[in-house]
């Protein structure tokens, strides 16, 4: 798990969306409170590691006290 205070813009999701252009590329697009919509591309690699790091993520939040 990588740490990233200090390291990296901060932003809070406030919904997120699956977009695609015409040309088949798709996109996440992630409306923010401080940016407004944010969009990145992402094809099936990013997808993976998307998935994998957003699990991990999930298991740091039901390790907080108080969580079950």
């Amino acid at each position: 798990m990588a740490r990233f205070e200090g390291e990296a813009t901060t932003v809070t999701v406030l919904s997120s969306s699956a977009g695609a252009r015409p040309d088949g590329s798709t996109a996440l697009l992630l409306q923010t409170r401080e940016l407004g919509t944010i969009a990145f591309e992402v094809d099936q690699r990013a997808i993976d590691a998307l998935r994998r790091d957003l699990t991990a993520c999930e298991t740091i939040l039901n390790q907080k006290p108080g969580r079950s």
